[in-house]
């Protein structure tokens, strides 16, 4: 999101390609999940975070299901 906010200048795909690999993905997810919980949710904070500026176009259902995995991270790292 770095040269989102200092540029402009990131196509949408950008966003849509890592969203595929991070998110999309069940087993990066699930590894990502297991290795290092704080590095996903900084990772769904990115997501979020750029399309709450602007930076990109994604749809609602995607956005909710962002929502919910930070939901879910955010337990987990707090052991709820």
């Amino acid at each position: 999101m770095g040269w989102s906010a200092t540029a402009g200048e990131v196509d949408n795909f950008v966003f849509e390609d890592a969203n595929s690999v991070f998110i999309d993905d069940p087993e990066m997810q699930a590894k990502l999940l297991e290795t290092n919980p704080n590095a996903f949710r900084d990772i769904v904070t990115t997501f979020l975070e750029a399309n709450g500026r602007g930076y990109w176009d994604t749809s609602e259902e995607n956005i909710e299901r962002l929502q919910e995995l930070y939901a879910e991270v955010e337990d987990r790292i707090e052991g709820v």
